[in-house]
């Protein structure tokens, strides 16, 4: 009876740098595209609103309506959509090849970043719908949560210890702060663009989108350092203590940052 066993299946590493290799690329691309996206919008409001101030216009009218906005949104958002799409499934397809524990991690950030930023691509329209700050936040926080959430479960292999999971919680605060920053940008730009008259302190729906955000992710990186702290105490290898070291690096800074970060935004528009 011939036996037809042999040796486990090698992982394909050429696939594995391919697929992490396309996820991180899909990740700066569609970050690229949103911002590009936000600059050519908001460069086109801005000259609308100069022209329209060397006319009379009796009474005023906005630069766009509501639907107007969204028509202009929805093309970039849905392009960002695609091509972090893209970048979820290649990072979901490079896990499947990774064996080594660093590799999975670097799998798990590229799924994450895309998926966070897949969900701000489906937000962003909805500033066209409310410019509340408090319900862009409620979003945001939802789908940081949400995205840590499932890494944790997906690529529970690496997120196995106190310190990768302190280092998740401080990539996800990052994440969520830059995501406050563009949804909030693309807020205001909705109420500048659709104002009858000059907004009431420019800048306000961004640093509100900082303020409800930041109970949350200050509350998490906190929660963070102390994982960290005491991952590094507990370590047993250079690699997890070293984990632990970057946990309490990434969330340690962006306690303060989340604290005085909507100041400065506020000085910047004022």
């Amino acid at each position: 009876m011939t036996d037809h066993s042999g040796p486990a299946p090698v992982p394909d590493k050429r696939v594995l740098r391919t697929t992490r290799r396309l996820s991180f690329f899909c990740a700066l691309t569609g970050l690229a595209v949103l911002i590009g996206g936000f600059i050519v919008l908001s460069t086109s409001v801005f000259d609308e609103m100069n022209a329209r101030a060397h006319l009379v216009i009796p009474g005023g009218s906005a630069v766009m309506s509501d639907d107007e906005f969204i028509r202009s949104v929805l093309p970039v958002a849905g392009v960002a959509g695609i091509i972090h799409l893209a970048g979820v499934v290649a990072g979901f397809v490079g896990r499947r090849c990774a064996e080594d524990r660093a590799e999975i991690g670097r799998c798990a950030l590229g799924v994450g970043v895309n998926a966070f930023f897949l969900g701000c691509a489906g937000i962003i329209p909805a500033a066209g719908f409310s410019a509340y700050p408090g319900s862009l936040a409620v979003l945001l926080v939802v789908c940081g949560g949400a995205v840590l959430s499932a890494c944790f479960s997906l690529f529970e292999r690496f997120f196995s210890s106190a310190g990768a999971k302190s280092v998740g919680v401080g990539v996800a605060g990052l994440l969520m702060m830059g995501g406050a920053m563009l949804v909030g940008l693309v807020a205001e730009l909705h109420d500048v663009a659709t104002a009858l008259e000059d907004p009431f302190l420019p800048g306000l729906i961004v640093v509100g989108v900082f303020v409800f955000v930041f109970v949350p992710v200050g509350i998490a990186q906190l929660t963070g350092v102390i994982m960290g702290m005491r991952a590094r105490r507990r370590a047993d290898s250079e690699g997890e203590r070293r984990l632990a070291t970057w946990g309490i690096i990434l969330n340690g800074p962006m306690c303060l940052c989340v604290l005085f970060l909507p100041l400065a935004v506020l000085a910047s528009f004022a």
